[in-house]
This record gives structure tokens, C-alpha cells and sequence, in this order.
């Protein structure tokens, strides 16, 4: 078991009947079904007014995320933008049954940052590297070797402090 005691749970699209999602101040439809791991529901009021997508979806550890969220000035900190999230939460912990629902968002996002604590979302750290490949290759480089096969710089070496954008030594 990867998580134990924890069956798969099913994707988003594996039930038609929750292609749309329906609120009391909005409603999601299914805008791209199966062409990637991503699940876009349009929202309307009356006519289309924005975005808002299942992605990196993982049914093995139960782990989705809401994401590509697009929302046009007109719903932008309304009911209905509430409820669009309300109802993808809804979807993936009560019908679903996932046991996490993630916010990813740059940190340098502050509007972002400011919905996904406003909706709930816990601050859980910022991702230094996200592109650590480079990094290893980097360091597996036969360069970074002496004769001995001892490295020469340590692994983290290129790292760089975000809060004084100076490189650690």
C-alpha cells in the first residue's frame, strides 16, 4: 500500500454525473474532458465569467489540487467565486472522498495567496528549488569529483537564501 489502509480513489472525470457542478450562485461545467490529468470547469452566473481547474490530481495518496484559476473582474471576491471553490472542495473530500486539497501558488502571488487563506488553505512553506534536476546534475558532474571520487562542492552549494537573495556558502 503507498498509504495505509487507503484505497484509490476515483479521478474527477470518472462520473458523468458531476460534469456539472451546481450551487445556489454559480454553476461549473466540464470544459475539457481527458485530453491531461486536468479538470476544467467553466463558471458561469448567466454567461461564462471565468476558469477554475482540478490538476496534478494523484489517486493513489488521495491528493488533488485547484489550479489555472482565471476569474474575470466581474466575479472576482463575489458569492459565486466563494462557491465555485466550495463546490470543487465539496466534490473532492465529500463525494470524492480525497483526503487533501492543495493550493500551489508563487509565492510572489499575493492575490493568490490572499484567496487561498481567505478559503481556508494553510500556509505550508515556500519551494526554494523547484528545479532541483539541474542542481544534481550539477553536482554529479564528473567534474565535482577529485581522483579520489570525493566531491568538491557539496550538494546544495548553489543554493540561494530568497530572503537575502545572496548564494550560502
Amino acid at each position: 500500500d503507498i498509504v495505509e489502509n487507503w484505497t484509490p480513489r476515483l479521478h474527477p472525470l470518472a462520473n458523468p454525473q458531476y460534469y456539472t457542478l451546481q450551487g445556489q450562485y454559480c454553476r461549473l461545467e466540464l470544459l475539457n474532458s481527458k485530453t491531461n490529468n486536468n479538470t476544467i470547469q467553466q463558471l458561469f452566473n448567466d454567461t461564462a465569467v471565468g476558469f477554475i481547474a482540478f490538476a496534478n490530481v494523484n489517486q493513489e495518496y488521495g491528493t488533488i489540487e485547484i489550479g489555472h484559476v482565471n476569474f474575470s473582474a466581474q466575479l472576482l471576491r463575489t458569492r459565486s467565486a466563494t462557491e465555485a471553490n466550495y463546490l470543487l472542495l465539496h466534490y473532492a473530500f465529500d463525494i470524492l472522498s480525497f483526503r487533501r486539497v492543495e493550493w500551489p501558488c508563487n509565492a510572489l502571488n499575493a492575490k493568490s495567496r490572499r484567496a487561498a487563506l481567505r478559503l481556508g488553505f494553510q500556509y505550508e512553506g515556500t519551494w526554494i528549488k523547484s528545479d532541483l534536476s539541474r542542481e544534481f546534475q550539477r553536482w554529479l558532474n564528473p567534474a565535482n569529483f577529485d581522483s579520489n571520487g570525493q566531491q568538491l562542492t557539496k550538494l546544495n552549494a548553489a543554493q540561494i537564501n530568497p530572503r537575502s537573495n545572496k548564494k550560502r556558502e
